[in-house]
């Protein structure tokens, strides 16, 4: 049934590995990936901060964090850059139907993970330091980190697989939908559905923990529950994105493919 829309990921796939060829280039647009999603967290946390602080309106702050996020993706979508988390779908689907190597598949993603990982890193500096992430967005910021680097292994894991569930059918539909305003609508429910659920970017982790390690007091062993979060969150979004979306799709279609 979807067997030519796989079509279409796979042709994009092939044009995002002749990108890769311009190095400069792919680098910058990685970067530019990385910083939307600090600056999407950015405003989340502060819009959010208002129902935070109330005892009566706390309760929909993850939601209105999650509509406020949505900004990263459709700048990501919109503006044009490579985010590593729907890449992981869409390489993977590239890979399955040999229009790229899995040794380029593989070259890819980690350079795109680098990229926006320092992207995010640097981002989440440049706002940490423009002094928006104070007062009650600061003490929401340092609370919800917190949180993530004390949850343990297989729930990081798990939030980072359905993280990215998410992203990639988010992906995944933008890419069939021809309609702009139909493709931001289908973002904005996949964004506000993972992060009102409480599940893990790793992307998106490495903006926050930079903002709060630079807006706050970072408590001893700081650092090694970042490292905790951020290896496992990263290994659960690969497997959501490439095992249970790409592979899913493509493998249930893969017949209809082969026959036409």
């Amino acid at each position: 049934m979807e067997s030519e829309n796989l079509k279409d990921v796979s042709s994009l796939a092939r044009e995002k590995y002749n990108f890769y060829q311009n190095k400069l280039g792919y680098t910058i647009y990685t970067l530019l990936a990385g910083s939307y999603c600090s600056i999407g967290m950015a405003f989340a946390y502060n819009a959010a901060s208002g129902f935070y602080a109330s005892p009566s309106l706390s309760g929909i702050s993850n939601l209105i964090m999650g509509i406020a996020f949505a900004l990263s993706f459709t700048l990501i979508t919109f503006a044009g850059s490579e985010l590593f988390t729907g890449n992981v779908f869409v390489i993977t689907v590239g890979a399955l139907s040999k229009k790229i190597t899995f040794k380029n598949a593989i070259s890819i993603l980690i350079f795109c993970y680098i990229g926006n990982l320092m992207g995010a890193s640097i981002m989440g500096a440049i706002i940490s330091m423009s002094g928006v992430m104070s007062n009650t967005a600061g003490e929401m910021l340092e609370t919800f980190c917190l949180t993530k680097i004390s949850l343990p292994i297989h729930q990081l894991f798990l939030r980072g697989v359905m993280c990215n569930v998410l992203v990639c059918l988010g992906t995944w539909m933008a890419s069939k939908i021809k309609s702009d305003i139909a493709r931001m609508t289908a973002l904005l429910w996949v964004v506000a559905g993972f992060v009102t659920s409480g599940y893990e970017h790793s992307i998106a982790n490495a903006g926050l923990f930079t903002m709060n390690a630079l807006s706050n007091s970072i408590p001893p062993g700081y650092m090694q529950g970042v490292l905790k979060n951020m290896c496992f969150v990263t290994l659960g979004n690969i497997v959501g994105g490439a095992l249970i979306v790409a592979c899913g799709y493509w493998f249930a279609n893969r017949r209809t493919s082969e026959s036409n």
